[in-house]
């Protein structure tokens, strides 16, 4: 049971809150760096807490693989469209 409730978590944490920035994000809002900069944290802390759960917890179910599989788009999406075009 307690397996269930941390991998539901971490299938939670790809959904809600992420997907929030559709809906507040705005090119004009002189917040939204600031804004994106607190998704992007909380999509690194999303994605560590599901690599955690499959290797240290060795909780191989799919809700685990899934929220890890959405969390490695978002971060290398977050790599090519933001980082890299600054550092260039």
């Amino acid at each position: 049971m307690k397996n269930k409730v941390l991998s539901t978590i971490a299938l939670i944490t790809i959904f809600i809150i992420p997907l929030t920035v559709v809906f507040f994000w705005r090119p004009d809002n002189p917040n939204a760096t600031a804004l994106l900069i607190g998704y992007s944290i909380f999509i690194a802390f999303s994605f560590c807490y599901s690599l955690f759960l499959l290797i240290k917890k060795h909780l191989k179910d799919t809700n685990t693989k899934i929220a890890l599989g959405v969390n490695s788009l978002y971060l290398a999406a977050i790599l090519i469209l933001v980082v890299i075009p600054r550092l260039i």
